[in-house]
């Protein structure tokens, strides 16, 4: 593999963005970088922590400069928090980055997900099933506009690490 390959991974929180994106760094032999993990270590401040004191605007804004940070860095698998891709310009700063991929889930799998992780993320902490879907559905309206937008869009069947890696070769 190249070792100039830049893949950033979009979707909504609990797609599988850090998940696939550690599995498929290790197989190009290139880091791998979680946006949020990099931001809490930057501000020395939990995503939560920032969302509470300074807001989602702010949050959103230190993202952005976050990807800016990135274009020197010259081989990576980046996994982005679910909002990121939505903010201002990023989701074109992100193509002009490197190869995105989208991995789109049906709202009933992402609910599902997240209902086993709900405390550490800040937009839908105490939130039941059904509250949640609703919440998926309301924000995947605004939300796919922005992952649509992805050089690829990889569906629920096609997200293993041999479908990535297929498709990163022919993107």
């Amino acid at each position: 593999m190249e070792n100039t390959k830049k893949i950033v991974l979009v979707g909504f929180m609990g797609s599988g963005k850090t998940f696939l994106g550690e599995k498929l760094a290790k197989q190009l032999d290139v880091p791998f970088i979680d946006s949020d993990k990099e931001i809490e270590k930057k501000y020395k401040k939990s995503i939560n922590q920032i969302f509470e004191s300074e807001g989602e605007d702010a949050f959103r804004l230190k993202e952005q400069n976050f990807i800016k940070a990135l274009k020197e860095q010259k081989s990576f698998v980046l996994a982005t928090g679910g909002g990121m891709p939505c903010y201002s310009t990023n989701m074109d700063l992100l193509k002009n980055l490197g190869l995105t991929v989208y991995l789109r889930l049906s709202t009933t799998v992402l609910a599902k997900r997240l209902l086993k992780d709900n405390e550490n993320r800040p937009l839908i902490i105490d939130n039941q099933l059904e509250q949640l879907q609703t919440f998926i559905k309301e924000k995947l309206v605004v939300r796919e506009q922005f992952y649509n937008n992805a050089h690829i869009v990889l569906e629920e069947k096609d997200q293993t690490i041999d479908s990535l890696l297929k498709v990163i070769k022919n993107g």
